[in-house]
């Protein structure tokens, strides 16, 4: 039996060790944030070293070009130099002394190649695969996954007709499911596992399945992969699998069924880490937990629970890449990071005891981490600063090596984020926050937005979100917290199932009443609430049950849950994972926590913002609720963003981007101002 008492330390650290200003700060030689601020950070992702040479890619929003760019860099003196100017790079791999950067086009791929110097790239590879990842052992062999289709919608048309996009035309669904956000139709797609070896392709895995997940082990004996089938939609599981290289065989391993492995990695050539998560029917969001696996033997050993800190983790952001880090492993533990309440450390866990215990300050948000010279290099944020990159020995405060976005904050109207105590619905502690309006003067009243994370399965941090700081910096007061729901404080904190709309509602409420309580600038009569997908579910329910809410922002929401369940490219399973219900066993709970069933009882004008590619809260969702307020009198307005996703906020076209907060802040200045 593994042990339970896991240390909270962390947990405790952060609530009762932290503190805030508690003054609003300005300097009015500073420039405001702007609707186009975004455009002004630099988003860093897929770090890498080379010896002491630091590798990374940067993302940017073009205002003019209404596109982003990407493109590698070196950190070379505190400064990113740029080793690309294409603005299309997705992703690279480093290889002894080389770079390799992959070009996907039409179903090819091509493989460049950045030799010592870093200068020009040079071709060395074309493959007819669009290649997802690899893992290399030399340039002549390596293992891969690539996107494979089923079955052409156009096999049997005509030469004349074969040269124009069938999917233009019509689109032809047979399996779920039929669609992702993000990715757009997906029927027949899979991810195929395969082996390159001096020229030569092998099929490793089955084109009905997808494969993923790839490790090596260090002496190129094993590769550890995942594989899994469309046939189980309520529960997430998938296979997994070792290939003796050598012997050419590949052995399925595991713990039980429905179970769901995630990252993978090699500890030596015997022992395989990995996280496993095992289906709870009473909690479907539920931590992972990590395990040791013996090549040769099969057998799993368990040695952390999961709780509470999961292996990886992050803060909800409207500037920053996406980054992951394997963690890293010695004889003592393994060091990662994790979302901590409203914190993203790097911490240990020991093998011996189980305890987790912090090794960054805790107002470092470490978004990725490696080993570099005589400790780690971090890709980090301080506080309400961008990202940059730190030298950390694993004791000293960590020492900041770039200047890739501090002078853009610095120069602007950052407002620090001001510490609100409250008591939630289960009688815990916990904390949100308040952005003061900028050029605050004590004794007048403002405006006031509650914003409220997606997930539920998230978190805001105490660091830079930048629609936040607009409103702060157009005269608001903006409030956020992490009610029950939510990542970072251990799988019972994450159970929602079947109370969704209650224990989480009520946190809502009490940190609303504690931030008016506790800060009288807050004028309680012009309040206002917004989120997006959870968030915009949260404001649809929120509207229909109570009106102290002058005016709302709902987007990219969920109105009800019966349409959702075949709508959604998550519906199968995100139902009944949270309501425990689907349309034919019991049709009327789905209905009951349906934000549309209370439509009838909305005063509160609502603004929707919706688009029409999001296939994870779909159209229909935003346009029902839309509907049903029109019908009812209600002031109400939607927006639908053509061509865009359920990631419009952070990563849609810059200028729709801009017209998003620019509608939504139009909308508050019209009922709260």
């Amino acid at each position: 039996m593994m042990k339970r008492n896991i240390s909270l330390s962390i947990i405790a650290l952060l609530l009762g060790g932290t503190h805030l200003e508690t003054t609003a700060q300005t300097n009015t030689q500073k420039q405001p944030i702007g609707i186009d601020f975004f455009s002004k950070v630099q988003a860093i992702s897929d770090v890498k070293t080379i010896g002491n040479d630091i590798f990374f890619v940067i993302r940017k929003a073009n205002i003019k070009d209404d596109k982003y760019t990407s493109d590698l860099y070196q950190l070379v003196d505190g400064r990113a130099k740029a080793l690309t100017t294409s603005g299309t790079v997705g992703g690279y791999d480093v290889l002894a002394d080389a770079i390799i950067l992959k070009k996907r086009d039409k179903g090819q791929t091509m493989f460049l190649e950045l030799t010592k110097g870093y200068g020009e790239a040079t071709e060395w590879l074309r493959l007819p695969y669009s290649v997802g990842q690899v893992k290399y052992i030399s340039r002549q062999h390596f293992f891969f996954t690539a996107s494979y289709k089923l079955h052409q919608t156009n096999d049997r048309l005509p030469d004349s007709l074969k040269a124009k996009d069938a999917n233009k035309r019509y689109r032809i669904f047979d399996e779920l499911p039929f669609w992702s956000n993000g990715r757009g139709d997906i029927n027949g797609s899979r991810q195929v596992l395969y082996e390159y070896k001096n020229g030569q392709v092998k099929a490793l895995t089955d084109s009905l399945q997808n494969a993923g997940g790839l490790a090596l082990s260090p002496d190129h004996r094993y590769l550890a992969y995942t594989v899994s089938d469309k046939k189980s939609f309520r529960i997430h599981s998938n296979q997994l699998h070792i290939y003796s290289i050598a012997e050419q065989t590949s052995k399925q391993v595991g713990i039980k069924d429905s179970t769901s492995y995630g990252s993978l990695q090699f500890i030596d050539g015997q022992r395989l880490f990995l996280t496993a998560k095992t289906h709870r029917a009473d909690n479907p969001q539920a931590n992972s937990q990590f395990y040791h696996l013996s090549i040769h033997s099969g057998q799993f050993k368990q040695v952390y629970n999961g709780e509470p800190y999961e292996l990886g983790g992050g803060l909800a952001t409207d500037t920053k890449g996406g980054n992951h880090s394997e963690p890293l492993i010695d004889k003592d533990g393994i060091i990662f990071n994790t979302t901590a309440i409203d914190r993203l450390p790097l911490v240990r866990l020991s093998w011996k005891d189980e305890t987790v215990t912090p090794l960054t300050p805790l107002n470092y948000d470490v978004d990725a981490y490696l080993r570099y010279q005589k400790g780690f290099l971090l890709l980090a944020s301080e506080g309400q600063n961008g990202q940059e990159f730190y030298l950390f020995d694993g004791k000293n405060e960590p020492k900041r090596i770039s200047d890739i976005n501090t002078s853009t904050f610095a120069s602007h109207q950052v407002v620090t984020p001001q510490e609100i105590k409250y008591i939630n619905g289960a009688g815990q502690e916990q904390r949100g926050y308040i952005l003061p309006p900028t050029n605050f003067e004590s004794g007048k009243k403002y405006p006031t937005i509650l914003d409220i994370h997606g997930g539920p399965r998230a978190a805001y941090g105490a660091g830079f979100f930048h629609e936040m700081q607009y409103w702060a910096n157009q005269g608001y007061a903006v409030i956020f917290a992490n009610p029950r729901g939510g990542s970072g404080q251990g799988s019972d904190y994450a159970q929602l199932k079947g109370d969704f709309g209650g224990r989480d509602y009520d946190d809502i409420m009490a940190f609303v009443d504690a931030a008016i309580a506790q800060f009288d600038y807050i004028d309680k009569d012009r309040l206002g609430v917004t989120g997006g997908s959870y968030g915009g579910v949260m404001t649809n329910w929120i509207i229909g049950h109570t009106d102290r809410f002058r005016a709302a922002a709902s987007q990219r929401s969920i109105s009800n849950w019966v349409s959702l369940e075949a709508l959604s490219d998550i519906g199968y399973n995100f139902g009944w994972g949270y309501i425990g219900a689907d349309p034919w066993t019991n049709n009327q709970e789905l209905w009951k926590k349906s934000p549309l069933a209370y439509a009838n009882k909305v005063k509160t004008p609502t603004l929707f913002i919706h688009s029409d590619e999001d296939y994870r809260c779909p159209l229909p969702e935003g346009l029902q609720m839309y509907s049903a307020l029109q019908y009812f009198g209600v002031a109400s307005r939607i927006v639908i963003f053509k061509g865009e996703n359920h990631e419009l906020s952070r990563s849609g076209r810059p200028l729709n981007r801009i017209k998003r907060l620019q509608e939504i802040t139009n909308w508050f200045n019209k009922y709260l101002k």
